[in-house]
């Protein structure tokens, strides 16, 4: 499948982009077997590595931004399964090279504190995760929310102007960075429904369906769910599943061109890096989680650090104020084209024809979306809107009840 060949491609394109050296640590690497080298960013993914054209390879694109400004090399590894998590991460930590230990991924959860308490004088970093009150462990947290609830404005302010009476989203796992995603974009949906009321027409109503996949790697399974939802009625959809999310990108595009069309309805949204140019014309915008800014920060502030003991016990939590998340703005798309030509990904047109094919999409909905988006946002940097929060099962079933 296209989508499965995007990640092998694109993983190979990145290490020769960024010269990682890449550790098949599931495989009884030993710590000698990671070279000479002092000093090196260690990037640990969980199940999922890079290739997933968002969060993993947001996380790399901040190691390189931080390697390329401080003269440091960029090791990666990703897990062969969840039993290989702790005994990984000792590895790493017993080679006594790596600057910084960084685990990519919520399900390190057990793993990575465990392995900061077992290795006191090697800093870790622990994004989508919070530090456990470690003292070497730094947790980097976002406000997923934040870029959640404003593409479900979007979406749902769509939809509405097409007659739609429902919209979705494709989900990974049920854990708390997906939930916040999810807990937004139903707000978002919610508020802009209230607005279109009474600013467009009157006695509107929507319902937002998210079904779970539990995968963060599987793009056919992700490309079936949102097959359901669009034949259910669901011609807005995001995606917060990783790589399992770029089937979603396959399914709307597939439906699009079905109906004769070079520019939805139907539409996908992606998520954390901005995915526009992945299907110019089909994928309206993207949630911006900015995991690259989250990297770049632990490494930097790693160097800044010379007492492991010193470097954790904390949160840096990224939202909408640090620029950490938000909804994809046209310069955000222009850096993603910029990135995928680097990389040597395979667009569908020049750059400047991508460029124009997503703002000919951006320009084909009407012109109040945009206005009700910048109300939104707005708002929500003042402080005028309280999102919800999602961080427990109770919490997010709470959000699934009061927004449906």
């Amino acid at each position: 499948m296209r989508t499965t060949s995007w990640r092998g491609w694109l993983a190979g394109a990145l290490i020769g982009v960024v010269g990682l050296w890449a550790l098949s640590l599931g495989s009884g690497l030993t710590p000698q077997a990671l070279g000479q080298a002092q000093g090196a960013i260690c990037l640990y993914f969980d199940q999922t590595g890079p290739g997933d054209l968002s969060f993993n390879d947001m996380a790399l694109l901040g190691a390189q931004q931080a390697a390329e400004e401080f003269g440091l090399e960029i090791r990666t590894a990703t897990a062969a399964s969840e039993a290989a998590f702790l005994p990984d991460l000792q590895t790493l930590a017993r080679s006594g090279e790596c600057l910084v230990i960084i685990g990519v991924g919520f399900l390190l959860s057990d793993a990575l504190p465990e392995a900061a308490r077992q290795f006191p004088q090697q800093r870790f970093a622990f994004i989508d995760g919070p530090s456990f009150d470690v003292p070497n462990l730094l947790g980097v947290l976002f406000r997923e929310q934040e870029a959640g609830a404003p593409v479900g404005v979007v979406a749902a302010l769509v939809a509405l102007a097409n007659g739609d009476k429902l919209i979705g989203a494709v989900a990974g796992a049920e854990i708390p960075p997906v939930w916040r995603y999810e807990a937004g974009y139903r707000f978002g949906a919610h508020w802009a429904v209230a607005w279109y009321n009474r600013y467009v027409g009157e006695g509107a109503t929507l319902e937002v369906r998210v079904p779970y996949t539990g995968r963060f790697d599987d793009p056919a399974l992700g490309k079936t769910t949102a097959e359901a939802l669009l034949q259910a009625g669901a011609r807005n959809l995001l995606g917060i599943a990783g790589a399992t999310h770029l089937g979603v990108f396959d399914a709307v595009e597939e439906a699009a061109r079905a109906e004769g069309r070079e520019i939805g309805p139907p539409f996908a949204y992606g998520a954390d890096a901005a995915q526009e140019y992945i299907k110019p014309g089909f994928i309206l915008a993207s949630g911006r989680k900015r995991v690259d800014v989250g990297t770049y920060e632990a490494v930097r502030q790693a160097l800044q650090q010379p007492d492991a003991q010193a470097y954790g016990g904390r949160d840096l939590l990224l939202g909408l104020k640090q620029e950490g998340t938000g909804f994809s703005t046209i310069q955000d798309v222009k850096t993603f084209i910029d990135f995928a030509v680097n990389a040597g990904y395979p667009l569908a047109g020049t750059p400047d024809e991508v460029l124009a094919k997503v703002i000919q999409a951006r320009i084909s909905v009407p012109a109040y979306v945009w206005v009700a988006l910048d109300e939104f946002q707005s708002a929500l940097r003042a402080g005028e809107i309280e999102l919800p929060e999602a961080d427990t099962p109770e919490q997010i079933a709470q959000v699934r009840e009061q927004y449906p």
